[in-house]
């Protein structure tokens, strides 16, 4: 069985990762977007949430079901207006923990299922989520690798 991979081209890299940096103590909210090839994804740009980005840390969702429809409804338009294959949410971990934290979990266990992406200082880390046929959620770890610049 082939292993998926996750591929980010270094100055998207490098541009994360010194967002954490030049941003701390302030967790970064926004979104990654990739192309879907064959046996791999290659994250093309990001697009920053500045409406999020103003907290110093996890905050609870006010409205878990308004967080879950604006999720939905922003998703779908980007990839039907702007063409985008694949979106996944992400944030800042300035402390450079790449562990999920208590509430990245709890979004993601009411979201059922997703992908949430953690940019440290030196790395950026994925943890796809899906417990929609299990009692006990599917937890793994996506690691991007960097390449050279396409």
């Amino acid at each position: 069985m082939m292993t998926f991979r996750y591929l980010i081209p270094k100055s998207v890299f490098n541009e994360l990762t010194k967002l954490c940096v030049d941003r701390a103590p302030t967790v970064v909210w926004g979104k990654l977007f990739a192309d879907r090839k064959e046996s791999f994804a290659v994250v093309s740009s990001f697009e920053i949430d500045e409406q999020r980005s103003d907290n110093e840390g996890h905050e609870r969702p006010k409205s878990w079901m308004r967080m879950k429809k604006t999720k939905i409804k922003t998703n779908r338009k980007l990839k039907e207006e702007e063409g985008y294959d694949i979106i996944w949410n992400f944030h800042t971990h300035p402390s450079g923990n790449t562990e999920l934290h208590e509430i990245d979990l709890k979004i993601l266990n009411y979201l059922s299922m997703g992908v949430m992406v953690i940019i440290t200082d030196k790395e950026i880390v994925g943890w796809y989520y899906d417990k929609r046929s299990t009692k006990k959620p599917i937890i793994e770890k996506m690691i991007y690798e960097v390449i050279d610049d396409i």
